[in-house]
This record gives structure tokens, sequence and C-alpha cells, in this order.
């Protein structure tokens, strides 16, 4: 898994919604945490990681750039506090592309590295995700899709890459995503080695890109 030259940039949107709960945020914390750890292990810094957590509206935990190291990251794994509120994946994935997807915020885009985005949530959106998923794909960014209990399997496949068996992860409980760390790690390494093309800097697709978005990420607290 750790070859010379693989890198990427990983961007990981994560539903905090009412419907999750306390505990199995919780597990969601462990995903994540092993899901990086094992990344780091195959990449080591090549890697870079950006995490957005999202309900009615999204928050930016940490960009590209926030941490100069994995271990600045996993620490802030271990530390972050959920939040609650409702199922907008659409807005999530507009707030990535829009906040996070360009030079200001780490993105290496423009450098040919691998440009790839995680998306975990537990249920339905309550909005469209197929006009921000569609213009994830025209930038060349590889999407993984990973669905827990109520999560709709259509709406996974529109938001996830082709071919959708190796992008998509349906699993019925939190619990149970340890069960598919392995293979997303294998999919996300696979993914990287074989991203054919380099990645658009979503700055050429966001024309303009005023909607306000991007202030919430820029002012972390850290």
């Amino acid at each position: 898994m750790g070859r010379p030259g693989l890198a990427a940039d990983i961007y990981f949107l994560v539903d905090s919604s009412w419907s999750m709960g306390h505990e199995n945020f919780e597990h969601v914390r462990q995903f994540l945490y092993s899901v990086i750890k094992a990344l780091h292990g195959g990449g080591g810094d090549r890697f870079k990681f950006a995490l957005v957590q999202y309900s009615g509206s999204p928050k930016t935990e940490f960009q590209l750039n926030t941490y100069s190291t994995t271990q600045g990251v996993l620490a802030h794994i271990k530390a972050m506090t959920y939040r609650g509120g409702g199922t907008r994946t659409g807005l999530g994935l507009d707030f990535l592309i829009r906040a996070h997807l360009n030079m200001a915020s780490g993105s290496r885009a423009g450098e040919g590295v691998a440009q790839v985005v995680v998306v975990l949530t537990d249920g339905r959106s309550q909005d469209d995700v197929a006009e921000p998923a569609q213009m994830l794909q025209l930038a060349g960014v590889e999407v993984f899709a990973v669905g827990v209990q109520d999560a709709v399997d259509w709406e996974l496949r529109e938001m996830a890459s082709q071919p959708h068996d190796a992008h998509v992860f349906s699993v019925d409980s939190f619990l149970a995503l340890r069960d598919v760390i392995q293979d997303l790690v294998v999919g996300l390494c696979g993914a990287v080695t074989q991203a054919g093309g380099a990645p658009v800097a979503m700055e050429a697709l966001v024309a303009g890109g005023g909607t306000g978005n991007e202030k919430g990420a820029s002012a972390l607290p850290y």
C-alpha cells in the first residue's frame, strides 16, 4: 500500500444528525480514527485530511492544512463533539466543494494530487445530492459513500463514483462500521494509485464561488 509517490487529499463529510445519538457518534469517531491511522500507515504524511460534520448546517472540524501531522488530526477526532440536527447531505457536499476543495484550504489538486471524498450518513438526505455530486464527478474527485442503518442505497449510489460496488459501503449498525474499515482503506488506496488524469482545481468549476459559505471554513478557532 505504501508505494512511493502515493499522495491524496482526503475529505471526510460526516453526518452528525439527531438520528445518530451520542453512543453511535462514538462508533463514528472510532471509525474515522482507524481509517485515518491506517491510511497514514500506508501513505505517511503524503495523505492530508479534512473533516466536515454536517446536520442541518455544515461545520468545518479541520482543513487539509490545519494540522501539519496526522497525529494532530487524530487528536482532534478524539476530542470533537457531537452536534445533532437535520440531515442535509446536499448542503454538506456543496459546503465541502466551496469551502474546502481549493488551494487556500490546502488542496493540492493543482499539483495533480488525487482528491477523494468519503461521505458517511445514516439516513436519507432532506435535500438534493445530485447537483453537488455531479460537480465533484466533473472535477475528477473520487467519492466513496458509507451508509449506516437507514441510509438509502440509491442516494449513496448517486453520490459515489463508479464502479459502485467499489465505492458504496452499507452496514446495518454503527458498531458494524469497523467491519468495512479494511475494505474502505484498500479502496481509497486503490483509487489514489489508479487516479487517471489530474483532478481539476475546484476554482475552475465554482465560478465566482461567492455564496458566503466559505466564511465558516477560514475562521477555525485553533
